[in-house]
């Protein structure tokens, strides 16, 4: 397992879509106007970032595959965790799509504020992209699975194609069909329905021919059951994490007015980029965390590698300080650049703090401890979403900015001192049985 490879995999899986965003979206901003670009915006947290309800099965199967990896004649055993995962992130995301489906309704007529002129569109275009959601915790549950099996060059260009996609195929829909925001959703479905079909091909093998070993059904529940042992706290982390991160785009929409919704989304999607590289680190340290059995030597790798994040991660954020409003005034226009650039300060600040509490967050799911997190995030949620309505309802959208960066900070702590105190437990557990042996 090669952590520089893999984590260059998935910077190349997260960086190269940035080419299409840079180039198109001010092209679609135009084409659209500030209102349904807005909600544009919340059909690509619908559809790109709402892999919540694969329930966490995701990253279970990438903890679950990755120490199968590593010993010989486990094929029967990971055919069963794989297909096992993929049974569960197609369950997850049919329930996801019919909540979605349910509440698209008053979500466009009363939730969000949108327009009147604009609520059949919206409305129709959610319950598109509400299909959506089944393939993509498919493709969640796919992303795992390919991890799990070291095949993070398979797993990221499949990501390269659906982050270009996003961008690529809402530009191409205006082109064709005007401002329409159906079709746009009607696209970004084909194109997750597409990846799923390829990540099906990519691990055919695990599944399916002659080299595939072949699982009973009640083994199949087994390493279901297993999942769930492990993602059952996930999945409390799975729903509320995004929801905290991207939903507050429907939060501030029905506060504001989804006219102003732009000022803050393109700033915040724009920025919540740059964690794209300690999601890359963090993302090949998983497995990596998970396979190592020495307490000694995870705690000096975490320590390493903790520091070197946040070196990297500072010199980053200084430099996106510095250069933020000549990119919005070059790549939108001065206007919005004089408006939003309070806003994106403020998400540069918690991004880097945001990033630092990546790195215990994964320590903890390295060791089994999903249920650390996901409590801390239950906690999390319920006072952000009463800081997010205070400061929102009082200060508008950089209040909205503040309360993320409120909530991140608190998050890193939290993570911070929780990894210490499961780092000290494993560091005594190890010797408790060095001297017992």
């Amino acid at each position: 397992m090669s952590l520089k490879r893999n984590t260059t995999w998935n910077l190349l899986g997260s960086g190269l879509p940035l080419l299409a965003a840079a180039a198109l979206i001010p092209y679609c901003l135009r084409e659209l106007g500030n209102e349904s670009f807005g909600v544009l915006t919340l059909i690509w947290a619908l559809i790109g970032y709402f892999s919540l309800f694969d329930f966490g099965v995701g990253r279970a199967l990438t903890f679950s595959v990755s120490k199968l990896n590593k010993a010989l004649g486990n094929e029967k055993e990971m055919h069963a965790t794989i297909n096992a995962g993929l049974l569960l992130t197609t369950l997850t995301g049919l329930a996801g799509m019919l909540i979605f489906l349910a509440i698209a309704q008053p979500l466009t007529h009363t939730w969000l504020k949108i327009s009147t002129t604009l609520q059949a569109d919206a409305q129709l275009a959610f319950q598109i992209a509400a299909i959506g959601i089944i393939p993509t915790t498919l493709n969640s549950g796919l992303r795992g699975a390919m991890e799990g099996l070291d095949r993070f060059d398979a797993s990221n260009l499949n990501k390269i194609f659906l982050g270009f996609c996003m961008f690529v195929l809402p530009a191409l829909s205006i082109s064709l069909h005007g401002n329409a925001l159906w079709p746009i959703a009607t696209y970004l479905v084909s194109s997750r329905i597409m990846t799923v079909i390829i990540g099906m091909l990519q691990l055919r093998k695990h599944f399916h021919g002659r080299r595939a070993a072949k699982t009973t059904f009640e083994e199949s529940m087994a390493k279901t059951k297993g999942l769930f042992s492990y993602g059952a706290w996930l999945t409390v982390s799975s729903v509320i994490s995004p929801l905290m991160v991207f939903g507050d785009r429907f939060f501030v929409s029905s506060l504001t007015g989804a006219a102003q919704l732009s000022s803050y989304a393109i700033p915040q999607e724009m920025l919540f980029r740059v964690l794209l590289i300690p999601t890359a680190i963090c993302g090949a340290l998983l497995p990596l965390y998970s396979s190592v059995h020495n307490s000694e030597t995870l705690r000096i790798e975490y320590k390493k590698n903790y520091k070197r994040l946040g070196i990297i991660m500072l010199g980053i954020c200084v430099l996106t300080a510095c250069f933020m409003y000549p990119v919005l005034y070059l790549w939108i226009s001065k206007e919005f650049a004089q408006q939003s650039l309070p806003i994106a300060v403020i998400f540069i600040v918690g991004i880097f703090i945001n990033s630092l509490a990546l790195m215990p967050y994964t320590l903890l799911h390295a060791l089994g401890k999903p249920k650390i997190t996901a409590q801390f995030h239950v906690a999390e949620f319920f006072v952000y979403i009463a800081v997010l309505y205070v400061l929102t309802t009082h200060f508008g959208l950089v209040g909205a900015a503040v309360s993320w960066v409120f909530r991140v900070t608190l998050d890193f702590v939290l993570l911070h001192f929780a990894a210490r105190r499961e780092m000290h437990i494993a560091k005594d557990d190890t010797e408790i049985n060095r001297l017992n042996v």
